[in-house]
């Protein structure tokens, strides 16, 4: 699989709730990190465990892809993130992803969003 390819299976396998296909693809030193927030996240179990934690909070996500590049073994991408908060509105978060690809899987995940813009978008208070 291209750098591309793999980012793009892992997109495709969080809209599905397929976590086992989502964490496959991450190196066992996997590093994510939501850029507003604190701490980075190290490995793939705790990328798991981060994401259905948030999924506590959301409901559900959803990555709508506007843009996507790649060059070498960096891919970014330009998406919406739907949430369906239970207890909020459904919402479209602007986020720009940045993933690095080593071999077959993604070393490091770093999302670049307004916080507040999505507080105020979801009525969740993260910060």
């Amino acid at each position: 699989m291209t750098s591309d390819q793999t980012v793009t299976a892992f997109c495709s396998a969080i809209n599905r709730s397929a976590w086992d296909e989502a964490v496959a693809l991450l190196s066992d030193d996997c590093v994510y990190l939501n850029v507003p927030m604190e701490p980075a996240i190290v490995g793939p179990q705790g990328v798991r465990d981060t994401l259905q934690g948030f999924l506590s909070l959301l409901g559900s996500i959803r990555f709508e892809i506007q843009h996507q590049v790649a060059t070498g073994n960096v891919v970014m991408n330009e998406r919406i993130d739907h949430v369906t908060p239970p207890a909020g509105k459904n919402y479209g978060l602007p986020v720009v992803g940045v993933f690095e690809v080593r071999g077959d899987k993604i070393c490091a995940w770093r999302d670049y969003f307004d916080i507040r813009q999505f507080e105020t978008g979801s009525g969740l208070k993260l910060s």
